[in-house]
């Protein structure tokens, strides 16, 4: 694996004041799960330490990474937390995560809205957790994971910046994995990742789409239909305006 150690380091802050004390929680036992192969080279990464980076198509399970991550930091008393690009999926993940780990174990922190802050998971906008770290890293001092759901934000030209600062000034102690289904430059972010942060990045693709995209067609009747039976329906409707027109011509003759 090459080193991407620069020797960069992100300058101390001032401890402005007490870290909440995170609620000791249990996670619950979700069973035996019969992971992919890429979900276990992430795993066995994450557990080892590293920041990782994963790319696979939509559907794939690369939230249950997440989700294996999470379980792992709350049985060892230690915290994680979950970004989005959107307070609409930020309130989601909100509820999908109390249905795996109970309401006691997860908190929501947008702009509009703070939930149960002392949460060892702690679900969020990027722009909130970017606030954080730069006004209040304390906060984030039982931390140790940063999840970055849609890394590929990286590269928009008008919120790109959040989180390259995120990343730029992210406590120390705290690594990262990143989630995306469209990343075409996976290594260059995971270059950049590891210069700016002074690690080894690991990244992890998966090419295959377990879930198949089918095009499917809607009619004006409102029957959505597979293309074969859309291009038939296509073709009947032209003969009848064939038909109309040759009839038109006709009586006009």
């Amino acid at each position: 694996m090459p080193d991407n150690r620069t020797g960069q380091t992100v300058a101390g802050r001032t401890r402005k004041k007490k870290p909440p004390r995170r609620k000791e929680t249990s996670p619950p036992d979700t069973g035996r799960l019969i992971l992919d192969d890429f979900q276990n080279k992430a795993i066995e990464a994450l557990r080892k330490g590293y920041s990782v980076l994963v790319s696979a198509p939509t559907g794939n399970g690369k939230t249950l990474v997440a989700e294996i991550l999470a379980k792992d930091l709350m049985a060892a008393g230690r915290g994680m937390v979950y970004t989005s690009p959107l307070k609409a999926l930020s309130n989601q993940k909100f509820r999908d995560f109390k249905e795996i780990f109970g309401e006691e174990s997860v908190g929501l922190v947008t702009g509009d809205i703070s939930i149960n802050p002392g949460a060892p998971m702690l679900i969020m906008t990027t722009e909130i957790f970017r606030n954080w770290c730069l006004s209040e890293p304390e906060q984030l001092a039982r931390t140790s994971y940063v999840v970055f759901d849609e890394i590929h934000y990286l590269d928009d030209e008008e919120r790109g910046t959040t989180w390259e600062e995120s990343i730029l000034f992210a406590p120390p102690h705290m690594k990262i994995l990143g989630l995306s289904a469209t990343v075409p430059n996976i290594d260059e972010i995971a270059g950049w990742i590891g210069s700016v942060r002074g690690e080894n990045v690991v990244i992890i693709r998966e090419n295959k789409r377990h879930v198949p995209l089918e095009i499917r067609w809607i009619l004006p009747d409102g029957r959505i239909v597979r293309e074969r039976e859309a291009c038939r329906e296509i073709d009947e409707l032209n003969g009848y305006l064939k038909a109309l027109r040759n009839k038109k011509r006709l009586i006009e003759e």
